[in-house]
């Protein structure tokens, strides 16, 4: 599978490894492209079968529009709108979630949120003693939302679609709630969420 990762930071770095890992031919994207091996934005999601975008929120309105997003092409966004200020010119309370905002900007592509509740620590290997984290799923076409998840579940998440991208709010204050407990309490960023289930079953089913 060919993957652009859009963003060469600590997340787009660790889900490169990630999917390196699995044997895709990943390519990283960057505005200004540092190794001979990274290319620019512009056109940065041709020929890709992925795109995940995983740079900071505050750039998504210069970023997401140059992309060259084909119609029906997955793009996986792993940002978190918190932290930062919204894009200029766009404000929070005119979209749902950050997600929203995301789609409006890519109307051609499938958006799907994922990647955006852990620390980029364990993006590459998140293995627990306790079992596997938590990984939420949202995106408004179920076919894509389906290949993301099942994605997610092969890097070892627990990864769990939970609807339509209305959701997105909801995973993204997740995204909150685990920078809130690693920082503000003292637990530090090695850690997960996990969903306990009665009975023998651990994590899903691929």
């Amino acid at each position: 599978m060919k993957v652009t990762i859009v963003g060469g930071g600590q997340v787009g770095g660790a889900l490169a490894q990630a999917f390196e890992a699995r044997g895709d031919d990943v390519v990283t994207a960057r505005r200004e492209p540092w190794h001979a091996d990274e290319i620019g934005l512009v056109d940065a999601a041709r020929g890709a079968d992925l795109v995940v975008l995983a740079i900071p929120f505050g750039a998504v309105a210069l970023v997401v529009p140059v992309l060259g997003l084909e119609p029906g092409q997955i793009l996986i966004d792993a940002t978190n709108p918190f932290g930062r200020p919204w894009p200029e010119g766009y404000a929070s309370t005119d979209y749902a979630s950050g997600g929203a905002l995301v789609q409006s900007l890519a109307a051609q592509a499938r958006v799907v949120k994922c990647f955006n509740v852990i620390g980029f620590e364990h993006m590459a290997s998140p293995q627990f003693s306790a079992g596997q984290p938590l990984m939420p799923v949202c995106g408004d076409d179920e076919e894509a939302r389906n290949r993301v998840r099942q994605l997610a579940h092969e890097l070892g998440f627990d990864a769990i679609d939970i609807g339509g991208l209305e959701k997105a709010a909801l995973v993204e204050n997740l995204g909150l709630l685990w920078g809130t407990l690693a920082r503000d309490t003292g637990l530090g960023r090695d850690i997960a969420f996990g969903l306990l289930r009665r009975g023998d079953s651990e994590g899903t089913e691929g």
